[in-house]
């Protein structure tokens, strides 16, 4: 079934951005392993080293609230082609390296260039898709994010190995160039919906930097640092300059980052249930090594090999799992996703010293797995709550709030981990205080998976009629079922063409669906499907010689020729692939499946199932409709004057 077909040029475009967004998230996994060289060759400890990782998340955060504000005065192409260019100089000059001040200085150039890629890409996903396939297309995107952490360790290893990590900076920076170039070409170059609804606030960016600012390298600290004063003092004033900055947006007229998305229930539900998954994500990918290295003695190699059919297959799971979720909405998928992750983190949070690692590996893949039934389709879910006017502000909140709780959570896991350790070391001794430390980190996150599957079970729903209610104010499935034909005739895939020209007479219509056992589409046939079929050109030909020797042959009467058309079955002489548009679509979208098709109604669907027709006279109809209605001035009075008499302004007025 054809449905809210892509052009050639849009599947290329998503191509170019997804893979942009692959190699920014593989350049984040390829340094973790080169510290240890980086460390000898640069001569500077690992408080020192760890700013290539620190410093990157912390510009990267800060340049997503800019994002939304850049996507709404430039277009698409000079967004990406800008970001990534930022990117590819700051992969160089880490490239070059000559010292750690350079290395550093780079690495801050690359965070910048990513921090504004990741929001723009999620934002074209979200847009350039329409909603019943946003799940699938979320999907594929989470595939390629989650591949790039699964090969990212292994590649880096095996380069370091062989040569020395400048060489990994080299090859981000050659991909970097391969996807700049098409991306010239292949992105859309329109000016944006929203140009000028944001202004770029002086005192709105200095603090959204300073306060995410400090508050990222707050909890950074107080992961590492412990609770003391400086990393305390830093963290509350970060968190002054976020709430200051989120007060702003909402008083502002026209606000930098327009925060009150969070209004959106379904967001906003949404985006905490993402905030909670990510905290929980990053908690195995920071003590499982140390579990594995320092615990139980094995090199980084099988420390990476542990983590990795996790990560791959949670690559795996991430399109399957859109697809379901275009389907069948989130709420059991992530029902069973919560419990799964909460299963499983709490299996770490009971680990002792001489679990084995083939367990350690079935855990964290189940673990994984569960993520993929949670993660992307609660994104989704959240996104789809938004009109699209307002995409790229509610993926930058999403985005921003997930750093956040990325950071938040993983200052929390070092911190409780290390207070455990430490008071349990004494008696105990150092590998079982460490095996403590873990343990107790690990009951932490099961507390927060928990907490997000009470949420998940009573607030995450997918049942039609909320749709509904979510969308009152946009232009997706309450309009759409508003001016929609909802008395649907179809006919069953063995009914002839006579049944199909009766149900036509009898129901005053042109055309109707042909649907299977299940009530599921699988063809359509309109009167001038049969119209071709009693004309004696009912097909094209390339072969002169042909043509004529059809014409010659076909002497049959009108009255011959109709009587065995209508014998023939109607999905015989029909449309096999029926083109459709869901329920969920803006009417953006379905002008232009009619218009590209040449069609004058399609039908609607809805899990699959169909719902209603639209037509382009229902089209027509209601714009014309809402433009007078915002227009009055322009509408033709006709009526009562103050006369007391007929009045009216046009002489085609029947009355007058």
């Amino acid at each position: 079934m054809l449905c809210m077909k892509l052009t050639r040029k849009q599947w290329m475009m998503l191509v170019v951005l997804v893979l942009g967004a692959f190699v920014t998230v593989l350049n984040q996994t390829l340094v973790t392993p080169a510290l240890p060289s980086i460390m000898t060759e640069m001569n500077v400890d690992q408080s020192t080293a760890q700013w290539l990782t620190t410093g990157f998340t912390l510009v990267n955060a800060i340049m997503i609230p800019i994002t939304a504000f850049l996507q709404d005065r430039f277009s698409t192409r000079k967004l990406f082609v800008f970001s990534m260019s930022l990117f590819a100089v700051g992969t160089l000059l880490a490239a070059v390296g000559l010292n750690f001040p350079v290395l550093l200085g780079g690495r801050l150039v690359q965070a910048a260039g990513a921090g504004i890629l990741m929001p723009v890409t999620m934002t074209v996903l979200m847009l350039v898709f329409p909603v019943d396939r946003r799940g699938s297309a979320m999907g594929i995107f989470g595939l390629v994010i989650a591949f790039a952490p699964a090969i990212g360790p292994t590649v880096a290893g095996f380069v370091i190995d062989q040569a020395d990590w400048h060489i990994l900076f080299y090859l981000i920076f050659a991909l970097s160039i391969v996807i700049i170039v098409p991306s010239l070409f292949l992105m859309d170059n329109k000016a944006p919906a929203n140009k000028g609804d944001s202004v770029l606030d002086p005192l709105s960016l200095a603090l959204s930097t300073l306060g995410f600012g400090l508050m990222l390298y707050g909890f950074s600290a107080l992961g590492s640092a412990g609770f003391t004063l400086v990393p305390l003092l830093t963290t509350a004033l970060g968190i002054v300059g976020v709430v200051w900055f989120f007060i702003r947006q909402t008083r502002l007229p026209r606000p930098m980052l327009r925060v009150d998305v969070l209004k959106n229930r379904r967001f906003l539900v949404g985006t905490i249930i993402g905030m909670l998954v990510q905290g929980a994500l990053l908690a195995a990918g920071i003590l499982m090594p140390i579990y594995v290295q320092s615990l139980h003695g094995l090199s980084a190699t099988v420390s990476g090999l542990v983590l990795m059919p996790g990560a791959i297959l949670m690559g795996i799971m991430n399109p399957i799992a859109g697809k379901w979720f275009d389907r069948h909405g989130p709420r059991r998928m992530a029902i069973v996703g919560m419990s799964l992750l909460t299963l499983t983190t709490f299996a770490f949070a009971i680990l002792n010293l001489t679990s084995s690692i083939i367990y350690i590996t079935i855990v964290y893949t189940v673990r994984m797995f569960s993520m993929s039934l949670v993660n992307m389709p609660i994104t989704t879910w959240g996104m789809n709550a938004l009109d699209n006017k307002v995409m790229n502000h509610g993926t930058s909140v999403n985005n921003t709030l997930r750093q956040v709780a990325g950071s938040l959570g993983t200052a929390i896991i070092i911190a409780v981990s290390t207070q455990v350790q430490n008071i349990a070391s004494p008696e105990l001794g150092a590998a079982q205080g460490t095996m403590f430390g873990i343990n107790a980190a690990f009951l932490v996150c099961t507390v927060l998976c928990l907490v997000g599957l009470v949420m998940t079970i009573a607030l995450v729903k997918d049942k039609p009629g909320e749709e509904a209610a979510v969308d009152e104010e946009g232009t997706r499935k309450s309009l759409l079922t508003s001016i929609m034909k909802t008395d649907v005739y179809s006919l069953s895939r063995e009914a002839t063409v006579e049944e199909a020209m009766r149900l036509f007479v009898e129901k005053n219509i042109s055309a109707a669906p042909i649907v299977d056992e299940s009530g599921e589409p699988v063809g359509f046939i309109s009167d001038g499907d049969i119209l071709k079929r009693l004309s004696p050109r009912s097909n094209s030909f390339t072969d002169p010689i042909v043509l004529i020797n059809s014409t010659v042959n076909d002497d049959e009467g009108y009255d011959e020729k109709l009587a065995k058309v209508m014998q023939m079955r109607a999905s015989e002489i029909g449309a096999a692939s029926p083109i459709c548009v869901s329920v969920h679509a803006n009417l953006t979208d379905v002008c232009r499946v009619l218009s590209e098709n040449h069609l004058k109604k399609v039908p609607v669907l809805e899990s699959g199932h169909i719902v209603g027709i639209i037509n382009r006279s229902d089209i027509t109809q209601y714009s014309m409709a809402a433009y007078l209605a915002d227009h009055p001035e322009r509408a033709v009075y006709c009526g009562e004057g103050p006369s007391g008499q007929h009045e009216c302004v046009e002489e085609a007025c029947e009355e007058c």
